[in-house]
């Protein structure tokens, strides 16, 4: 049998003959440092791919959204809610809030066709479950109904139907254009329409970022939403200020600076805040309860009549109808002018009733900003008891603890006192009170929908 000789290399094609080690070496090096050709134009188009569906998109969403909020605030802050304040009279504030439950209601029943009115729920519902989307038929009568139960005196915010607007403009290009993201990246533009809602109504982008990551669940963040969410709350809120103005939601004139007692006062604050909060979640699960036990139609007037008591009871007091709508002018009030600890303690009962009966009597609206109401009231109470009658530093501790235990996003309500009002020397005692105000809060929570993250320990 012959002797089989090996073949010469061919050119160095076939093997690194002719080479030393030390250029393989260093060949292998390189390659492992910077990859091959091909991996690196893959990795070109991937970025590419990932900057279009997280940027572009988002940017967009909080475009369109900033600009549809702008003219949804127009009509219902700036038009409606003006004129509820002007009307100054004790039989129309007390037929009003019937009527508008009762507007709502039969939207929510006959122009919705889902037949519900859930706002920020929906939103929290859809991100938990990638099977379902938000549907831009239910959009019209829900805005409409938003619109009636805050204009004729229903006491719900003008977040939660913002909060809708955006999650329903992203979501649903999302889902016109799911080709180009992947099946992972599903919530991803629900996400930054939700914080693209908040960014706007509240002039407030980082809340608006917060608040939507912090909302699906009790205890952790929608992480993987974080770049979507940033770059939709910034578009949001630049083209909702080009179009309506940059001034705070809050405009404070005075500030002091926060001492030791303030931070041994703001644990009490919190721990107070934790405790209302609570028993607010309690009364708004007995009011929707016993709103259960009546026919449909008897809900809103009886919800309504409740209101229409509370807010006639309430323009007797004050000559104002502070308790119609979201709040804004009562938390003005009680910012710039002060009250009397008994009427704190009267207008802190008046709203959290009234909020639980227009979330029972089939309202359709927000509730962080009623709970930002609350939390006011609470802490110009509590700061007068302190011996500090006058001051702003203890109701935006309080607004913070009461958001961020109620609503279990506590990032976001201390961000939200701080850009809302331009007080740096609130953030620390808000910080917290929030963080013993959430752990006073338990389990509990105004979200139905909010769940829980299993945390394993590690072994």
């Amino acid at each position: 049998m012959k002797e089989q000789t090996p073949r010469p290399a061919q050119d160095g094609r076939g093997s690194d003959s002719g080479v030393g080690p030390g250029w393989r070496h260093a060949r292998v090096r390189l390659l492992a440092l910077f990859g091959r050709p091909i991996g690196v134009r893959h990795g070109l188009k991937s970025a590419q791919s990932q900057i279009l569906r997280w940027v572009a998109f988002s940017a967009f969403t909080g475009m369109v959204t900033g600009a549809l909020v702008a003219v949804f605030e127009f009509l219902l802050r700036d038009e409606a809610v003006p004129l509820l304040y002007q009307i100054q009279s004790e039989w129309a504030y007390f037929t009003l809030p019937v009527v508008g439950l009762l507007a709502a209601t039969l939207l929510t029943r006959f122009a919705v066709p889902s037949r519900e009115g859930a706002l920020t729920e929906d939103y929290i519902l859809v991100y938990h479950d990638p099977r379902r989307h938000m549907r831009w038929t239910n959009l019209p009568g829900k805005m409409a109904a938003s619109f009636l139960t805050i204009a004729c005196g229903g006491s719900l915010g003008l977040e939660g139907p913002s909060i809708y607007l955006g999650a329903t403009v992203g979501d649903s290009l999302q889902n016109r254009f799911r080709d180009l993201f992947r099946k992972e990246d599903t919530q991803l533009l629900l996400v930054a329409g939700a914080a693209a809602g908040i960014a706007a109504i509240f002039k407030a982008p980082l809340t608006g970022f917060l608040f939507a990551m912090e909302a699906p669940y009790k205890n952790s963040l929608a992480g993987r939403a974080l770049i979507p969410a940033m770059v939709s709350s910034a578009a949001s809120y630049v083209t909702f200020v080009l179009l309506v103005g940059n001034e705070p939601l809050f405009s404070l004139e005075a500030h002091r600076a926060f001492e030791v007692r303030d931070l041994l006062l703001a644990l009490v604050l919190g721990a107070v805040c934790g405790l209302l909060a609570k028993g607010f979640v309690r009364l708004v699960g007995r009011a929707r309860h016993l709103a259960g036990l009546l026919p449909w139609w008897c809900r809103p007037i009886v919800a309504g009549l409740v209101v229409g008591i509370l807010g006639v009871l309430v323009f007797r007091v004050a000559g104002e109808p502070y308790l119609y709508g979201p709040g804004y002018r009562l938390v003005g009030h009680v910012l710039e002018a002060g009250s009397p600890l008994l009427l704190c303690a009267f207008f802190l009962a008046a709203k959290a009733v009234a909020t639980a009966a227009s979330l029972a009597g089939g309202g359709v609206g927000g509730i962080f900003f009623p709970m930002a109401v609350l939390g006011t009231l609470t802490g110009s109470a509590f700061g007068q008891m302190a011996g500090e009658p006058h001051g702003t530093l203890y109701p935006l501790v309080g607004l913070a603890a009461f958001v961020g235990a109620g609503y279990r996003t506590p990032v976001a309500a201390v961000a939200f006192v701080a850009e809302t009002t331009g007080n740096p020397w609130a953030l620390i005692p808000a910080m917290v009170a929030t963080v013993v105000g959430f752990l006073m809060m338990g389990s509990s929570g105004i979200s139905d929908e909010q769940r829980w993250v299993s945390v394993t320990p590690s072994k």
